[in-house]
């Protein structure tokens, strides 16, 4: 597991005074002042910042979510040696099979557990530990080493939280891409442009008095 403890600030819409929701969510705005300018420069190097910590969060979502992967498939190969093996003991690993004697059902039940394990907490990122740790207790009960999946879990989903706790309340949240600025100002542009219609034909005529620099023929 990686720690970041440098860099702790967030941001929250309610601390920007010009960037808006809009301008976040189309990554572009068009810069009408200095304060503008130095509150969009800001913000840009908070994302940068923050890339860092989403960087460090999504490596170790992934090796939590690869180690508890292989863990399943071993503990579920393990239930399925029940009664193979004679050095395995079943009703001692397994109350669920010293009850029904069937190791299709306790794989079934062990294989709901951890679905309902895997929506909760990886995919709707409930890294509580009343989610990530509760809702595989009562996998014990099928499989007794479970145990030895959920000792590491408590510690790697208390780190987990932790790294996600801080990106997740930061307006930037999830992907913390900076803003593009513009600086094209339309009152000055309307005063310089000026619409065709408004061009007559007097616009062009010249006076004959106008001196064109056109040699004399005498």
């Amino acid at each position: 597991m990686h720690f970041n403890p440098y860099y702790n600030k967030q941001i929250s819409i309610d601390q920007l005074d010009y960037i808006t929701e809009e301008n976040i969510q189309t990554t572009n705005i068009n810069i009408t002042s200095d304060k503008m300018y130095k509150e969009v420069r800001d913000f840009n190097d908070h994302m940068l910042e923050m890339q860092k910590k989403r960087e460090v969060y999504a490596r170790d979502f992934w090796k939590v979510l690869i180690f508890n992967i292989v863990a399943f498939l071993v503990l579920s190969y393990f239930i399925l040696s029940f009664g193979v093996f004679d050095f395995i003991v079943s009703e001692k690993f397994s109350l669920c099979y010293k009850i029904s004697k069937n190791i299709s059902f306790c794989l079934a039940i062990y294989i709901l557990v951890f679905l309902i394990f895997f929506l909760v907490v990886f995919l709707r990122k409930k890294y509580e530990l009343k989610y990530s740790v509760g809702i595989l207790l009562p996998a014990i009960l099928i499989n007794v080493c479970t145990i030895a999946l959920i000792v590491p879990d408590f510690i790697f989903f208390r780190t987990l939280k932790k790294h996600h706790d801080a990106i997740k309340y930061d307006v930037g949240y999830p992907y913390f891409v900076p803003i593009n600025m513009t600086f094209y100002n339309e009152e000055v542009m309307a005063k310089v442009k000026k619409n065709v219609k408004e061009y007559k034909f007097d616009d062009y005529k010249i006076d004959p008095d106008t001196e064109m620099g056109i040699p004399s023929l005498d």
